[in-house]
């Protein structure tokens, strides 16, 4: 079928019609952003290694086919031009796309952990006759934030201060027992303390008992100093059944609880990408860093707002019984290093006890930041 002169001569028309400015600048402006991002985010493509780089090049050669017969059916500037010319712009664009895509995460996890940091309170309480120090904790930190940590509690050592620790005991057999029948149900029953060491090895953080060590001379010199302050976890076991008999509401919520489960390693996949990292690269382990500090800054966030389903037992039970211990003691002044999610309750139930108690000063610690050797050392100065 032939088409006639007139409509030969409206086609190259229409194809000869350039299109309006303002589209060329809006284009010419994008592409720039889209270059600019690509070339900011080269050095995480390639510092995972060039297998992902390659692997995005595959991924975008795959989109740019079926992008290419849209731009080559729709468009009126596409239409005349040959598939493998408008496949290798289409190719273009997508990698640039999908660079800037595979690369934005990372730079947003290395600017959130600076931008809106991990911060855990110290918090001075009094009654007027008592005062505490509440010293908030996480499991994983940054080596300067558990050495300012020992700094506060040696110096509350030496001006007087009993210092509590946070941890279940199990002195016997069947404490034993159910505390770990308890971490099953909870975290699946793995031994977090040797997951914890690998993680923050990857990290660029310490473990938070690795520093505690610092302590034991001092606790073997002045032992009635130093009191691990939580519950048994026999204690825990009675709430647990009280809560059973007396609360509906969590005994409808924990009904299928300590049942029978499939075997299975909730840190199995954590543990395989630690491992990983481990052999990596200079530059893999430094990405590694990065994300896993994000991903701990966001976590820290989150930890704060979100309560867990054993909260009646795990946090509050525990928070009445160390506001107890409190206003027993014969001690008046008192340094404690508890999870920073106990402040809020332990403020509350100490308040139920005695009206009295108020909050003095407030510090904030940063528990997450970049590794000495990430931000930079001094040199010269080693002699």
């Amino acid at each position: 079928m032939k088409t006639s002169p007139n409509t030969q001569t409206s086609l190259a028309t229409s194809a000869a019609v350039p299109p309006p400015l303002w589209r060329v600048r809006l284009q010419a402006i994008a592409l720039f952003v889209l270059v600019a991002a690509f070339v900011l985010g080269l050095p995480i493509l390639f510092g995972w290694g060039y297998g992902l780089f390659i692997g995005l090049v595959l991924v975008a050669a795959v989109l740019a086919v079926p992008s290419a017969w849209v731009v080559r059916r729709l468009s009126a500037t596409g239409a005349g031009r040959a598939f493998a010319s408008v496949w290798s712009r289409s190719l273009l664009v997508w990698t640039l796309i999908l660079g800037v895509v595979v690369a934005a995460p990372f730079y947003y996890l290395m600017i959130v952990t600076d931008t809106r940091p991990a911060t855990v309170p110290q918090v001075s309480l009094t009654n007027g006759s008592k005062r505490v120090v509440f010293q908030g904790m996480q499991h994983i930190g940054s080596e300067r934030f558990y050495q300012a940590v020992i700094y506060d509690v040696e110096k509350a050592l030496s001006e007087g201060y009993v210092s509590y620790y946070e941890g279940v005991q199990t002195p016997t057999p069947e404490s034993q027992a159910f505390f770990e029948k308890l971490s099953q149900e909870l975290v699946g029953g793995s031994d977090l303390s040797g997951t914890y060491k690998s993680i923050g090895e990857v990290c660029g953080m310490k473990f938070q008992l690795d520093y505690f060590g610092l302590l034991d001379a001092d606790k073997a010199e002045h032992p009635k100093r130093h009191l691990v302050a939580d519950v048994d976890a026999l204690e825990l076991k009675a709430e647990y059944e009280r809560l059973m008999r007396e609360d509906p509401a969590f005994a409808k919520a924990h009904a299928n609880d300590f049942q029978p489960k499939p075997a299975t390693n909730d840190n199995a996949f954590m543990l395989k990408v630690v491992e990983w990292l481990k052999n990596g690269s200079a530059s893999q382990k430094t990405l590694g860093g990065v994300t896993c500090r994000g991903l701990f800054t966001l976590n820290q966030a989150n930890a704060n707002t979100t309560p867990g389903r054993m909260q009646p037992v795990i946090l509050d039970f525990r928070n009445r019984a160390l506001a107890q211990r409190i206003m027993q003691s014969p001690d008046d002044k008192i340094f404690i290093t508890y999870g920073a999610a106990h402040l809020p309750g332990l403020v509350a139930e100490l308040r139920k006890l005695d009206p009295k108690w108020a909050v003095g000063s407030v510090k904030w610690l940063r528990t997450i930041e970049a590794p000495e050797h990430i931000e930079g050392q001094l040199r010269g100065l080693d002699n």
